[in-house]
This record gives C-alpha cells, structure tokens and sequence, in this order.
C-alpha cells in the first residue's frame, strides 16, 4: 500500500487536498472551479505530488480520468487522515465547554415568518449561551449547502427536505402549507374555481422551482406546463406579478399578496402540497460540540 511521506509540510497537505478534488470532481476539468485554478496548475501540482510520493497516481487524457491502483490506495490514505484530523477535533472540543469561533449556518431561500423567528430565537438563545461565538448566516442554492457541511465550511442548515444524503443527518422542524397563485393581471385571476380543471391549467405557462422537491409537489407540478424556473421564492415572486405565469409560494409569503389581492390561490383545496423544513447537519461534524449546542437549543425551541 503507497505510504505519505513521513514529514508532511503545509505543502504536502496542500497537494493532497488538491488530489483529492480532483478525486471527488472526477477530473480535473470539474475541479477547476472548485478549485478556483486552472487546469495546467492543477496538472502541475499532481505532477509535483507524484514526484514526492514517486507514485504515478492518476490517468488523464483522451479517454478520461482514471486513479491508478497506487492513486486510489492514496485516495484512502488522505480520507483516514481527514477521519484522523476530526477524531482529532471532537476529542479537543469534547474536553471543554467552552464554544468559540464562528458558528456558519445556511439558507436556501427567503425567509418567511416561521423560518424568520425560528433563527431569530435561536440566534438569540445562542449570543446568551455562548457569547463568545461569531455567528455568520448566508443564503446558498443547496447543492452548495451540501458540499459545505459534508466538507465542514458551514455547521448546520435550514432547508427544504427536498432529499437526503449520506453523510448528512435531519431534524423535521416544521411544514407550511404551499399554494398555487396567479396575479391580477393573469388570464385565470377572474375566473372561478369551478372553471378552472386540469386541462385548462395545463394551458398556462408555469414556473417550476429547478429541483427535485418531495413527492407531493412533484405530482402537482407535473400536471402544469413548465414555462420558467425560479427557486427563490421573491425571484419566483417577481415572476408570478409579470401576470405572465402560474406558480406556487408558501402560504406565509403569498398572504399580503392575497389580502391586497394582487394574487390569489387557484384551487387551494387540489393545489398545494406542505413545504417541509429540516436542520441539516454532518452526521459527524469537526465542531461537534458547536453543533450540539445548536441542536439542544432547537430541541428545546421546538418542544
């Protein structure tokens, strides 16, 4: 099996971690953007690697990207000292009560009320309990909200359980009703219920939200013709005041629009379906201890 050098420098560890992108981008194309370098200083520091380990660790050319039997018992190597480093950190971190640094958690969408007073409180639970940490919120799409936490660059995330993955682990916080809307200016604003089937529904341009969301939504949105893509849901806003598309918004989002009557909900009792939110966080996390704390504090928010 193909050893790391004894003495690993910062630069050592740097090739490493740009060897395993590369790895997990499955070439060097796609883990130019992760990266953030271009693809011939990339060739440059595998080659370097290659030539301190004198192991030739990867294939690359025409036909692809492929590991070497030596670059794959390499591969294994950087995941157990990664495993090594975390045991490393829980076991610190485990050793004091004391949480410090910054505490990053995610969104991937607007906020409405529920969600608003959920960090809210939260935040404020923790600025009481550990003052000491530097609490830093952000708005992600949630592909990247994923990669962070799996990679340990976010502690915990607020999404929609649109699906799980390994590595990640759910706490349901709560559901909110989603409703199908047209504005004012829409064809369908006048027209009653009644009128209104599957067919005709069918006829209208409707904005889909570009992800896979839970199996209710799916099987409403399947029966809609898909006329453009809007996740965010003021972006999806925007779009359904043009008067030019259907669409659907959480209940929270969508009642001043209602009540002004600027939108109103199409069939509520056939279309909609619940927009789950969950806490997302690694199923074995560097800061554990930072996110054990968040996870007490929302279990007793929640009860």
């Amino acid at each position: 099996m193909a050893k790391l050098p004894k003495n690993l420098s910062q630069h050592d560890i740097k090739l490493l971690r740009v060897f395993q992108t590369v790895v997990d981008c499955g070439g060097f194309t796609a883990a130019e953007t992760e990266l953030n370098i271009g693809r011939s200083t990339i060739s440059i520091y595998i080659s370097n690697l290659e030539q301190r380990l004198k192991l030739s660790l990867c294939q690359r050319g025409r036909q692809g990207f492929s590991l070497t039997q030596e670059g794959q018992a390499v591969y294994n190597a950087i995941q157990q000292l990664e495993q090594a480093h975390q045991q490393f950190s829980q076991l610190v971190a485990g050793l004091t009560d004391e949480c410090s640094g910054e505490l990053v958690i995610l969104t991937a969408d607007q906020l409405d009320q529920s969600r608003l007073n959920l960090l809210s409180k939260l935040c404020a639970a923790l600025q009481q309990q550990a003052p000491q940490l530097q609490l830093a919120l952000d708005v992600l799409p949630l592909q990247q909200i994923e990669l962070a936490l799996l990679k340990d660059q976010a502690h915990l995330a607020l999404m929609p359980g649109y699906r799980q993955i390994d590595g990640l682990q759910y706490q349901h916080v709560f559901s909110t009703p989603i409703f199908l809307c047209c504005a004012a200016s829409h064809p369908l604003f006048g027209v009653s219920d009644a009128a209104i089937s599957d067919e005709v529904l069918a006829h209208y341009p409707a904005i889909h939200p570009g992800v896979d969301i839970n199996p209710e939504g799916r099987k409403q949105l399947q029966k809609l013709q898909a006329g453009a893509r809007a996740y965010q849901f003021d972006t999806r806003l925007a779009l359904l005041l043009s008067g030019g598309y259907i669409g659907f918004l959480p209940e929270e989002i969508a009642r001043p629009y209602i009540d002004s009557q600027q939108l109103r909900y199409i069939k509520p009792g056939d279309y909609q379906y619940p927009f789950n939110q969950s806490i997302v966080s690694k199923q074995t996390p560097r800061d554990s201890a930072k996110v054990q704390l968040v996870l007490n504090i929302l279990q007793t928010l929640l009860t």
